[in-house]
């Protein structure tokens, strides 16, 4: 009994705070008192809501299920209103009963979310034992944008059908509902198209005996999947129970490297030289002029139109290569005989032969910002601004319904720390950027959000695929508590502050991640080295570890390290299923920046100077062409370099692109002799020289990966 009562006082403690929901709601108020759920109480609900009880009863295991619009006293009743707007709801708990009452399904389903929210954070894990208790409260709640979105792409890294259910789940958890479900793009093809199975069956694979390419990791294998059309039914039907839309996309002109691969026929007539790129076939855009082509895209959105219950289907229109449609003679000729002005236009009268086939099936189009840029569209479609603020305020401007995702605020691909991995072009950002979106400082005004149609967060893939995706954390860490900040910002009419939000956070939702089993981000340690020791701390009650990397032992850490090499440790720290990136005191970062001269066998681009690898900087050197067998880059210092370790890398610094693939390390200490230390793979090579270095040389012994140059960086000589 003192158990029972214990745990009551528990939930009471939580439930009385206004931080408990997240995303924040409209109205709430908590009146004194509890309502507690036992085995006795039976769960009512109107008939046209039953998914949604039995969603419920996933996660509170009712004896009695009664389809009834009466309720007693003890019951927990699930109704339809409508009178209210549709996923509006309203949650009264009072001592006889709770009540959720919705617009419509989405609402109801959204009035259980929070109803789960004010559970113990057990019930996630779906193992959670009544008696609980629920204190006395009122909620009022509806979202302010009807559109709450993610993208996750599936092209560039394959997500198999269990794990898009997954972050199907999640999104439920924090009210969002439109999944944009990326398909296909230069690195495979994931849906079935049955009256053309090779589309799927050989492009949904890259690598070994597939035509099209690896690309950004697992080069040394056949690897992917795909989604048989039953598979995808499954998944718009688990979603829809979640009130989630599934809006695929198949991403053309462009993006379509991968396709051009299993049907060259879809390429512009014109056959590129291949000299930069080892032979090997790197376009990517689909010919405007043929007619096969609409044919082909017909066959598909006829396919996908029987699987998808969405209204749109996305069709892309980003990062076109327009060179390919101006050496194209057939591309040039429907130029001249459509009298259009330049290959913008060209794109546009691609994209209108396509909506006129997504009319045909019932479907209107979605496209990214570019596809706008020719002036033609209707403007009826619906344009997602990723490329940034301007292009959204651009968009909203001509008057297309816009869903505002600008990269560096809402690609959760992007770094969220400068030593985190992750992409850099947009921005570098946590959840405190995320949180801080504001409609109004960003320059929209109320003419502006007349076509603001929502708000969506995304996940491109290219990274993803190095981090080992079958067993690694990976997108949870990225998406957590990134996406929790833009459920937030999508849904509350009123938002928290940030210390408010990372309360809730640190208090309350990050004890339900991990009953989710979400391995979130935690803060970052902080880490000082000061009068001979090192110091570390975090603000967010985790535990900190810490390790020695030249013995690999680590420790928890609950004191100072006295230490002369402050460089040798690394920290991180801990909380349930949350981690932080490891991280060290300056020293650890520390790097040597000696004179060095970069030389190599392939030339570079006038705009990337060889000198670029010498600045110990984010400057890069991308050559004329891609890699042979046989091919160097020599580094030679000024004066010999004393040095821990020096990494050796070449491609992106913050992915796996223009890299070479295999080779080996030299290195000379005499400026003369070169002495083999190390073997080159695509991750690159960490040397321990014996002795004072006077040159490093990489030579390669196979052809650098499907690109048409490589990309040299600088040594990191610790």
């Amino acid at each position: 009994m003192k158990k029972i009562l214990f745990s009551i006082l528990a939930v009471l403690t939580i439930g009385v705070s206004s931080a408990q929901i997240v995303p924040k709601p409209k109205s709430e108020s908590y009146q004194g008192g509890e309502f507690v759920i036992t085995d006795k109480c039976a769960l009512v609900y109107d008939a046209q809501v039953r998914d949604a009880a039995m969603y419920l009863l996933e996660y509170l295991p009712f004896k009695q299920i009664l389809s009834s619009p009466k309720i007693m006293d003890g019951d927990i009743q699930i109704a339809l209103n409508r009178l209210m707007d549709e996923e509006e709801y309203n949650l009264i708990v009072d001592k006889k009963n709770i009540r959720i009452i919705g617009g419509s399904y989405a609402g109801v389903f959204n009035g259980v979310q929070t109803l789960l929210q004010l559970l113990p954070p057990k019930v996630y894990s779906k193992n959670c034992k009544f008696p609980i208790a629920i204190p006395c409260c009122t909620i009022e709640d509806n979202p302010k944008f009807s559109y709450r979105g993610f993208m996750l792409d599936v092209a560039r890294t394959w997500i198999p059908t269990d794990k898009v259910k997954r972050y199907i789940d999640l999104m439920a958890y924090l009210k969002l509902n439109k999944l944009h479900f990326h398909l296909t793009d230069d690195e495979g093809w994931r849906i079935e198209i049955k009256s053309h199975p090779e589309l799927a069956k050989v492009g949904g694979f890259r690598g070994g005996d597939s035509p099209v390419f690896p690309r950004y990791g697992k080069f040394y294998e056949k690897w992917g999947g795909y989604y048989t059309q039953q598979e995808l039914k499954e998944i718009v039907s688990y979603a829809e129970q979640r009130n989630i839309e599934v809006i695929p996309e198949i991403d053309m002109p462009g993006h379509s490297k991968a396709l051009g691969a299993i049907k060259k026929d879809i390429l512009c007539n014109y056959t590129p030289s291949g000299n930069r790129t080892n032979g090997l076939e790197i376009r990517n855009v689909w010919c405007a002029a043929k007619e096969s082509n609409y044919a082909l895209i017909e066959d598909i959105i006829r396919e996908m139109s029987g699987i998808f219950t969405s209204d749109y289907i996305h069709i892309g229109g980003d990062e076109v290569n327009m060179a390919q449609w101006c050496r194209c003679p057939d591309c040039q000729r429907l130029k001249k005989e459509k009298g259009l002005e330049n290959e913008n236009q060209i794109e546009d009268y691609f994209i209108a032969r396509t909506t006129e086939i997504l009319t045909k099936y019932g479907k209107k189009p979605a496209v990214w910002n570019e596809a706008i840029e020719g002036g033609l569209l209707p403007k009826n479609t619906r344009v997602h601004g990723w490329a940034s603020i301007k292009k959204c305020l651009a968009s909203t401007s001509k008057g297309y319904p816009t869903i505002i995702m600008p990269g560096h605020y809402f690609y959760f691909d992007m770094k969220q720390s400068a030593s985190e991995p992750g992409h850099n072009w947009a921005a570098i950002f946590d959840a405190k950027k995320v949180l801080s979106f504001d409609f109004t400082k960003q320059g929209f005004t109320a003419e502006h959000l007349k076509n603001v149609a929502g708000i969506e967060a995304s996940f491109f893939s290219e990274i993803y695929i190095a981090h080992n995706p079958e067993k690694s954390d990976y997108l949870d860490y990225m998406l957590f508590p990134r996406l929790t900040a833009l459920s937030e910002v999508a849904w509350s009419h009123t938002r928290r502050s940030w210390d408010e939000f990372y309360t809730a956070l640190k208090n309350i939702h990050y004890a339900r991640m991990d009953a989710m089993g979400v391995t979130y981000r935690l803060e970052t340690p902080k880490v000082t080295y000061t009068n001979g020791a090192i110091t570390a701390s975090t603000t967010d009650n985790s535990t900190i570890y810490y390790t020695d990397t030249r013995t690999g032992k680590s420790a928890r850490y609950s004191k100072p390290i006295a230490t002369s090499t402050p460089w040798a440790f690394e920290f991180e720290s801990r909380k349930g299923t949350g981690i932080s990136k490891k991280t060290g005191s300056k020293e650890y970062y520390a790097l040597q920046k000696p004179q060095v001269t970069v030389t190599s066998s392939i030339p570079c681009s006038e705009k990337t100077p060889m000198t670029n690898a010498a600045k110990y900087s984010n400057s890069i050197v991308r050559t004329t062409r891609a890699a042979k067998a046989g091919d160097w880059i020599e580094y030679r210092f000024a004066e010999p370099v004393t040095c821990r370790e020096i990494e050796v890398m070449t491609g992106h610094i913050h992915l796996r692109r223009c890299n070479l693939l295999k080779g080996y390390i030299e290195v000379s200490y005499d400026g003369k002799t070169f002495v083999h230390t190390a073997d080159f793979d695509v991750a690159g090579a960490i040397i321990k020289p014996t002795a004072a270095v006077k040159a490093v040389k990489i030579t390669a012994t196979s052809n650098s990966d499907a690109e048409d140059q490589l990309v040299i960086q600088s040594l990191k000589i610790k």
